[in-house]
């Protein structure tokens, strides 16, 4: 069917075919020099101009041709292999390894002459595999149900076998994915679904970074499995020297314990930490009885300056808390003059500062000159309009009123440091804090620790934060009356560890300062073995602005003396390195850059832990795998059942060709032959023309 491409083209036709004949009129019957062509001889050369004439002039009205095609696309088979560690982990290995081979050799023949089977492996991520090894070191089912979405998105997928244990202990629970496919899920359950006997460690939270001559907590959680009335110890090691030791007797069958201590941080340096669980009696799976964790364990002694206007219970509360630690020096001024020499501190609190009488503007000047941390309290006296002027990370914009009450809830989602779970839960039986009735707009590179609950709903209104704003870190208490969650902590507990926790926590990350001159190096402690290591660097001149014109390299060495070198990629205004995944154990290493006619040096020390994630449980979890294939429209089945798989993968509604229509559109302008016929007509006028006599 052909169309124009210019408008009104049932106008213009008529007006070219009216043209057309006029031109050939004009030129052939109306012209006196043609008397001596013959009748047919004229007829012939007018036919000629006419067509030439009338095709030019069509091309113009821009004519396409509309077409429809027809593609048939065969459906497309994914068979998708748990490589996890976990599948192999029972005392049968070698026959789940069999067993795989076997329903690979089976798929292959039943379906592979009439479908395209593409195969993956999926563990710590997913890629095409053929044949899976069993050596991730996790489980992510949503991350393979994600990839097979991306990578064969508009395709005809008539069927999906997943063939796994259904352990997954990465990402999220792929049944939540469900509404992202369109296609049947088939799985196939592996592994050993029976209850048997074991105790293992399944987590230990502690966090990484402790100040010399401090305390700190850890929390072992250990899983109990058929083990009712049998005591087990529990004992922690520094190195493999013991440092504490428990008991524990489960009172049931199926017995979770989340057991806490309290160690010395010891010397400075690098502390490998293991949790032991005693083995029981016929324990089949013993290499979840033991767990490692590393501290990076610092010496400077910390200096706290406490700025207010006048005394006030907040910083009595936190001085307290801060003077039971033996590495923090607490200096407090609640009038003028304030110190000089800020330089020699390692956070600034600032107590409702500014207010409308005192101004905090020197101050803050002084402390992004020297790159000090800040920690605002923010109060009934803070001057808000000067606050938001000082552009410290955080806006806080007025509504009619004075303050609110507000009590807090926490963000589960903060990765910054680490509260314990009975801190989570006793942070929302807090008393309210008085915090302004205001909304609140905080910087992107800002996260927040505690949100504030107003009359018993959650708002997404920050009330603690932490961010980093050019180099410094910077907190924000939005709310003053921290002192009753002291209070309330000792009356209800006899004691103040979850406040003391809160308020060591948020000072030892802020106080923490990685570096005091031009190369500042930022890294991790600890990294897992499925881990990048990541290195980041900012650079300053000599006027204290970023650069990203000197080069940046750093050497690092194993406890084997193996070297490894690499140097930065600029990232926007700073330097990025990602050093892949390295083997693990520990590493120290040198980094510089010269700026200039002088040389920055960095010197540090790092571990790469071994990740038992795949040893802690080797139970199946045929359940998940049941509701993925149920909830998709598809089938569970056992590894000897993979026949009447086939079957009813081939009878299904899904396995069946696609049709698909596109509409084509040709311009006749892009057919070269058509200016070639049009050529051909002028040239053959041309040449009788000639041949004839007439010129």
């Amino acid at each position: 069917m052909i169309e124009f491409g210019t408008k009104y083209w049932f106008v213009l036709l008529p007006l070219i075919i009216i043209v057309s004949v006029v031109v050939v009129m004009i030129l052939y019957f109306k012209n006196s020099d043609n008397k001596e062509l013959t009748k047919n001889q004229i007829r012939m050369l007018a036919i000629l101009r006419f067509w030439a004439v009338f095709s030019v002039a069509f091309l113009l009205l821009l004519p396409f041709i509309k077409s429809l095609k027809k593609t048939v696309q065969n459906p497309v088979i994914i068979t998708a292999w748990d490589n996890s560690a976990s599948m192999v982990s029972i005392p049968d290995s070698t026959q789940v390894k069999n067993t795989i081979r076997e329903m690979e050799e089976q798929i292959s023949a039943t379906l592979g002459n009439t479908y395209r089977i593409v195969s993956y492996g999926f563990g710590e991520n997913t890629r095409l595999m053929s044949g899976p090894d069993f050596k991730d070191k996790n489980s992510n089912y949503s991350e393979l149900i994600s990839s097979i979405t991306n990578n064969h998105f508009n395709e005809n997928i008539g069927a999906v076998i997943i063939a796994g244990d259904g352990i997954y202990n990465r990402g999220k629970n792929p049944v939540n994915l469900l509404d992202e496919i369109n296609f049947p899920v088939f799985t196939v359950g592996l592994g050993d679904t029976l209850e048997i006997t074991d105790a293992r460690i399944q987590n230990i939270r502690a966090n990484r970074t402790a100040f010399s001559g401090n305390r700190f907590p850890v929390e072992v959680e250990i899983y109990f499995s058929k083990l009712k009335n049998t005591p087990l110890r529990l004992t922690l090691h520094d190195g493999e020297t013991q440092v504490e030791e428990t008991v524990i007797t489960p009172p049931n069958d199926d017995y979770v314990l989340t057991q806490q201590f309290i160690l010395d941080a010891g010397s400075p340096g690098l502390k490998h930490f293991s949790a032991r669980i005693e083995y029981a009696e016929n324990e089949r799976n013993t290499d979840n009885n033991r767990d490692e964790f590393v501290i990076n364990v610092l010496e400077n002694k910390q200096k706290i300056l406490i700025l207010s206007d006048g005394p006030h219970p907040d910083i009595g509360a936190i001085k307290n808390t801060l003077d039971l630690q033996q590495t923090y020096e607490v200096s407090v001024f609640t009038e003028e003059p304030y110190p000089a020499n800020l330089n020699e501190f390692n956070l600034i609190i600032l107590n409702q500062l500014p207010t409308s009488a005192k101004s905090a503007a020197t101050i803050i000047e002084k402390a992004e000159e020297n790159r000090l941390p800040l920690l605002f309290i923010v109060g009934n006296k803070t001057f808000l309009p000067q606050l938001n002027a000082l552009k410290q990370g955080a806006e806080i914009i007025p509504l009619a009123g004075s303050g609110e009450e507000v009590q807090a809830t926490i963000n589960p989602g903060y990765r910054i440091f680490t509260l314990s779970e009975e801190f989570s839960e006793t942070v929302q039986r807090f008393p309210p804090l008085i915090a302004p009735f205001a909304d609140y707009e905080t910087d992107p590179e800002f996260s927040t620790l505690l949100y504030q609950k107003i009359k018993n709903i959650e708002t997404a209104k920050p009330l603690i934060a932490t961010g980093n704003i050019n180099g410094r870190k910077t907190g924000f208490i939005f709310g003053e009356g921290i002192w009753r969650w002291r209070l309330y902590n000792y009356y209800f507990q006899q004691n103040q560890a979850r406040f003391n926790e809160l308020v060591n926590q948020l000072v030892q990350y802020l106080a923490l300062r990685e570096n005091e001159d031009n190369f500042i190096l930022d890294f991790q402690p600890v990294y897992a073995e499925t881990e990048e290591v990541i290195f980041r660097a900012e650079v300053y001149n000599e006027a204290y602005k970023k650069i990203t014109s000197e080069e940046v390299k750093i050497k690092m060495n194993n406890q084997t003396g193996e070297e490894f070198d690499f140097t930065f990629d600029e990232q926007g205004e700073n330097y990025f390195l990602n050093a892949g995944h390295l083997p693990t154990g520990d590493y120290s290493f040198n980094a510089e850059v010269t700026v200039g006619n002088e040389t920055f040096t960095e010197t540090g020390n790092f571990t790469v832990t071994v990740v038992n994630i795949e040893n802690t449980q080797s139970r199946a979890n045929h359940q998940v795998l049941y509701q993925l294939a149920g909830l998709s429209g598809g089938k569970f089945y056992l590894p000897e059942q993979t026949t009447r798989m086939l079957g009813d993968i081939q009878n299904g509604q899904e396995l069946k060709p696609t049709v698909y229509f596109q509409e084509m559109v040709n311009e006749l302008l892009n057919l070269r032959w058509l200016f070639v016929v049009v050529l051909v007509l002028l040239s053959v006028e041309w040449f009788l023309r000639k041949y004839w006599g007439i010129y």
